[in-house]
């Protein structure tokens, strides 16, 4: 995210600096945004990786949208900002799901990188 903000130096929106007396280390680039990033990868991660009931699903994803509702509202982003955020968030999103191990498969790492190195009792390298 850092890399994309430095390449593209996009400034964040003229009001927004009025209220930012009191934050620490912010970073003057805007694009794209880093909370609709994470807030997307967040909830379509959970939504399409786990399987969620609706009494969780709906909330996660009611939140994720208004993370990215909310940085337009308070002037920290423009439109496309947060737009661009979205698509990083979906993407970043598929890739870990991409290389997501399940449980079954971490299980058999495991037992075969332990029963390599644990032999008779004594650790082998």
């Amino acid at each position: 995210m850092a890399f994309i903000k430095a390449a593209t130096r996009r400034r964040r929106p003229a009001s927004n600096e009025k209220d930012m007396f009191a934050t620490v280390s912010v970073d003057k680039f805007s694009f794209p945004s880093g909370h609709a990033t994470r807030a997307v990868y967040i909830a379509h991660f959970f939504s399409h990786t786990y399987p969620l009931n609706e009494f969780v699903q709906v909330p996660l994803v009611l939140w994720g949208g208004a993370v990215c509702v909310s940085r337009v509202l308070l002037r920290r982003h423009h439109l496309l900002d947060v737009a661009a955020g979205v698509v990083v968030g979906i993407l970043e999103s598929y890739l870990i799901q991409w290389i997501w191990l399940s449980r079954e498969t971490c299980v058999a790492l495991l037992s075969w990188i332990t029963e390599e190195r644990f032999e008779g009792g004594e650790y082998h390298v």
